[in-house]
């Protein structure tokens, strides 16, 4: 276990804070990536003065409206059509 922390701790410190616009991005889009792995290690990044808390804050917030806007975007545009032309074999 402190092998996996210690991982994603220097994975997420050496990504830096286009890292975790990137992944949290990813978060809310389509590929699943636990935020719980991500915003963590930043926050003991930032506690150890290797980044700065609010610059953390704040890609990640915006990665995660991002990848949200997406999502959306991608409904509204190509959610019926799919839906009208694959919905019959899913439900």
């Amino acid at each position: 276990m402190h092998e996996m922390i210690t991982w994603l701790v220097t994975t997420i410190g050496a990504m830096g804070y286009p890292g975790i616009f990137l992944l949290m991005a990813m978060e809310s889009s389509i590929i699943p990536v636990p935020s719980e792995l991500v915003m963590p290690p930043a926050g003991y990044l930032a506690y150890k003065g290797q980044m700065n808390m609010i610059a953390a804050i704040l890609c990640g917030t915006f990665g995660s409206l991002l990848g949200a806007y997406v999502n959306y975007f991608a409904a509204r545009h190509l959610g019926r059509p799919l839906l009208l032309k694959y919905g019959r074999y899913v439900w």
